[in-house]
């Protein structure tokens, strides 16, 4: 499957429904041990039956342990990531990228009418694909076929053909050439 077939895509086909509620009144260890036995890596913070933040490994490390904070006086709602984002199951996945790009998380609940359905990852949409290692700068993806060298994008495959011949033959890169041409 493209990556233009899966940024269209509802993000209703990528929720992962293991997710799990915590009070924000509860400590960090408590947190911890039910992410250790439950083997996942995020909590959704719940205040007065309300979701108002998400605690991740990486907040209990960057904003609790490297700080010397005390684990077990230290309340999950003061270190957790607030406001909560959340997008509606109908939403397409690129919007749901772009809204975890521009906020810099990984995870997005997905909630419909205020009932909370599932978490989107970032990770659980891309899987295996080799895309997932490029930087999604923009989420248009370009009409047209790549150049596995340089990334430069081409209308047609003759094109692409004509380019590599011309600028990565012809400067003898794909022959190990690391000298440049005068």
């Amino acid at each position: 499957m493209s990556l233009k077939e899966i940024l269209d895509h509802p993000v209703s086909n990528y929720i992962i429904r293991d997710f799990l509620l915590l009070e924000a009144d509860k400590n960090i260890v408590d947190a911890a041990k039910l992410m250790k036995e439950k083997e996942i890596d995020s909590i959704i913070v719940v205040e007065d039956k309300k979701l108002v933040g998400m605690l991740t490994l990486r907040d209990i490390v960057y904003k609790v342990v490297s700080e010397g904070k005390d684990l077990r006086k230290t309340k999950i709602g003061e270190v957790c990531s607030k406001p909560l984002l959340t997008v509606d199951p109908k939403s397409k996945v690129g919007e749901a990228i772009k809204l975890m790009i521009e906020n810099d998380i990984r995870r997005l609940p997905v909630t419909d009418s205020g009932i909370l359905l599932g978490v989107v990852v970032l990770r659980a949409v891309f899987g295996h694909m080799a895309e997932k290692s490029i930087p999604l700068v923009e989420l248009e993806v370009p009409e047209g076929v790549r150049c596995p060298y340089c990334g430069s994008v081409f209308k047609s495959r003759e094109e692409l053909s004509r380019h590599i011949d011309r600028v990565h033959i012809g400067a003898g890169i794909l022959e190990g050439v690391t000298r440049r041409r005068e």
